[in-house]
């Protein structure tokens, strides 16, 4: 059935709704990606910014959060959103800092595929790729005595390494350092799933459907 798009509204809605709908697993799991990482205090700390620090601890030292009863998860009181964004700290792409006399630490991250499973057109090899990039003169976390390059790429480790956050389990293929320049040490973590290969169909505000019934999810 063909789509009925009349307004603009109706467009943006559709385009809106990417970041929820099965359709796209690059721009879904970007969005599932960002809430797992806003939601971690220990990246938050880990990425040593004192001025967004403000925001993660309260004045008595507290992690500025509370528990909801009906979600059964801890909420930011904080504006923790600020540590995400085109300009801020955590990227949703690829992002090669320049030299700047502030120093700063950088996680961004990739998804996409390259490879279907073999004899499976109907499955894929889905990579989800972070990189980390650490100021080399905020190299060391001298609270914990762990390069922070090191520290930061284990939280992500912990986080992502065998959970079920994309629905099918994720499991650490490479997880490696090198220099980007004299400025800048870098960790890349690569974590791969197979996942179904565009299967899912949601037209404008109609119900997913599945494209191939032999697999559902």
């Amino acid at each position: 059935m063909k789509e009925k798009i009349v307004t603009k509204n109706d467009l943006l809605n559709k385009l809106r709704a990417y970041r929820t709908t099965p359709d796209d697993d690059v721009i879904l799991y970007k969005q599932k990606i960002k809430n797992a990482l806003l939601s971690n205090p220990y990246l938050l700390y880990a990425l040593n910014d004192k001025e967004l620090e403000l925001e993660l601890f309260d004045k008595h030292g507290n992690i500025n959060w509370e528990w909801n009863e009906d979600t059964k998860q801890y909420e930011p009181l904080g504006e923790w959103d600020r540590y995400f964004g085109s300009d801020s700290l955590i990227r949703p792409f690829l992002f090669i800092p320049d030299t700047q006399t502030t120093v700063k630490c950088y996680v961004c991250y990739q998804v996409g595929f390259r490879d279907t499973v073999r004899y499976q057109p109907g499955l894929k090899e889905t990579l989800i790729n972070f990189a980390i990039f650490v100021h080399g003169d905020d190299r060391m976390d001298k609270l914990t005595g762990i390069p922070r390059h090191d520290l930061i790429g284990s939280i992500i480790r912990e986080r992502f390494a065998w959970s079920n956050i994309f629905g099918m389990q994720a499991h650490l293929a490479e997880n490696y350092e090198q220099t980007v320049d004299n400025n800048y040490v870098a960790r890349y973590l690569t974590f791969q799933l197979t996942d179904l290969n565009s299967k899912v169909q949601t037209p404008y505000g109609g119900q997913s459907q599945m494209m191939n019934y032999q697999l559902r999810r």
